[in-house]
């Protein structure tokens, strides 16, 4: 925050103690609750979000009354601007008297100016939008000697024109520019918070794009390594699917806001914070999905049919089925598989019918594990988080014995396929050695169920791998198992 006393000094009577004036979207809060209505409305209301859509050839205003006689912003936890908040106090204490007054519908504002709880009145639009010169000539009527105004944009530069003082908070460049061509008089300045290029990188999970790698499977088996025309076609592939990945991501954080704001360390994230507004999230998300099936329809019809897939059940995981107990791991395990059929329509070859129903149950027990892992965690902690994933602490044993039988399904599976590969005439010269395979499978998900017996698997089980030194040590072993089967 920048303040500017000598500013404040020399174009008000602090004696005056002028009504300040503070703008809901932008300002008060770091984010648009428009935009959050529409978000709510899209994930929870689809249908509600179509009507009120209908609304918007009657105004803006009328579109912002739509979702509010349907979405409850009430308990949705928003992204304040926290040093402006706390500048706002200082000047009740001093004996300013604070307001609200946004474009907003009303229903919104008066919710957040409960929660907030340090406003004397908050005003929102109700037939026509309070915002630009019809807010400018509101408050010239209501305080007609004279006010503070808090805003971030440039429509509010008709009532800072009209105000006796200026606070930017958030404001572009170029609004910043025309105060100062403008010589009004700012009393404080608030800075929104940057969105650092890590950040961005988090939102759109780059640090889990190696978990896409399992595209490549199906063509290292298949030895293929010297089909230059699939290994490009499987590259582009891959690219494809980092884009459609990336985009459900983005929209998964948009439909868990919420929840994410109440968590101890998701709050943080680009879009929690609001530093990634929620309309550049739909847009960054829109423009992956559209990128990436443009380039998939190139490649192949069947792998788009299965990046469609893919999308679909995602979608329909963050929807709702992400809450239903055992289904939501099944599904994680599917989307997994799913990423091996992407690969495996694009071999001409033969397919390696036998990887999808090991990679089933594989991971499917690697998502169940994660899940035990929370349940013994909450069973210590006396945490409540296990609600809102429909699971209870009594549950503990069902997901213990289903995560290890799961488990040793997967390794039966890989047995029959080492098996096979035995018998004359198969790819291997040294197939003996695909035996020692399943063995250091065995110790790595021994290990994985160890650890969330514990309530010691903090992360999902492949990130987990991909940073733990023993499972990177197994994981070479079957790599050089691999080759020299060969």
């Amino acid at each position: 925050m920048e303040t500017s006393n000598q500013l404040f000094d020399g174009c008000l009577n602090p004696e005056s103690k002028l009504p300040i004036i503070v703008d809901l979207d932008g300002t008060l809060i770091l984010s648009d609750t428009l935009h959050e209505s529409a978000a709510v409305a899209l994930f929870r209301k689809p249908l509600v979000l179509f009507h009120a859509l209908r609304q918007l050839v009657k105004g803006r205003h009328a579109l912002k009354a739509a979702l509010a006689k349907e979405v409850d912003l009430t308990h949705e936890v928003l992204p304040l601007r926290e040093d402006l908040v706390e500048w706002l106090r200082s000047k009740a204490e001093e004996g300013h008297e604070l307001h609200l007054c946004s474009a907003a519908n009303q229903s919104v504002v008066d919710a957040v100016a409960k929660r907030v709880g340090i406003f004397a009145s908050a005003v929102g639009s109700s037939s026509s939008n309070l915002k630009g010169k019809a807010k400018a000539l509101y408050l010239e009527g209501r305080f007609p000697d004279g006010f503070i105004y808090v805003g971030d944009h440039a429509a509010d530069l008709p009532v800072w024109q009209a105000s006796k003082g200026v606070v930017p908070a958030g404001v572009s460049q170029s609004v910043s520019r025309e105060l100062k061509r403008r010589n009004l008089p700012v009393i404080a300045e608030f800075h929104s918070p940057s969105l650092k290029f890590r950040e961005f990188l988090k939102a759109i999970r780059v640090h889990h794009w190696t978990k896409n790698v399992l595209l490549f499977v199906p063509l290292i088996l298949a030895h293929e390594w010297t089909n230059v025309l699939l290994i490009l076609q499987t590259v582009s592939a891959f690219a494809c699917l980092l884009a459609v990945t990336s985009a459900t991501y983005l929209l998964n954080d948009i439909a868990d806001l919420n929840t994410d704001r109440q968590h101890w360390s998701k709050r943080y994230r680009a879009l929690a914070s609001g530093k990634l507004s929620i309309r550049a999230g739909f847009m960054l998300a829109g423009g992956l999905l559209v990128g990436g099936f443009f380039f998939a329809t190139l490649l192949s019809p069947q792998f788009t049919l299965a990046l469609l897939a893919y999308l679909v059940i995602t979608g329909a995981y963050s929807l709702g089925l992400k809450r239903v107990p055992l289904l939501d791991t099944l599904i994680i395990g599917i989307l997994f598989t799913t990423r091996l059929i992407m690969g495996t329509v694009l071999l001409e070859s033969s397919k390696p019918a036998w990887l999808l129903t090991f990679a089933v149950f594989l991971f499917f027990s690697l998502a169940v594990a994660k899940r035990h892992t929370e349940i013994v965690r909450a069973a210590t902690s006396g945490s409540l988080s296990l609600k809102s994933r429909g699971y209870e602490i009594e549950d503990a044993p069902l997901t213990l014995s289903l995560g290890i039988g799961t488990a040793l399904a997967s390794l039966v599976v890989l047995m029959i396929f080492v098996l096979q590969e035995m018998l004359p005439g198969k790819a291997y010269s040294s197939p003996e050695f695909l035996g020692g395979i399943p063995i250091m499978l065995s110790i790595w998900l021994g290990r994985i169920w160890l650890l969330a017996h514990r309530g010691k698997m903090n992360d999902d089980p492949v990130s987990f791998a991909i940073r733990d030194r023993i499972s990177a040590g197994l994981g070479i072993v079957v790599a050089i198992l691999f080759l020299v089967a060969l």
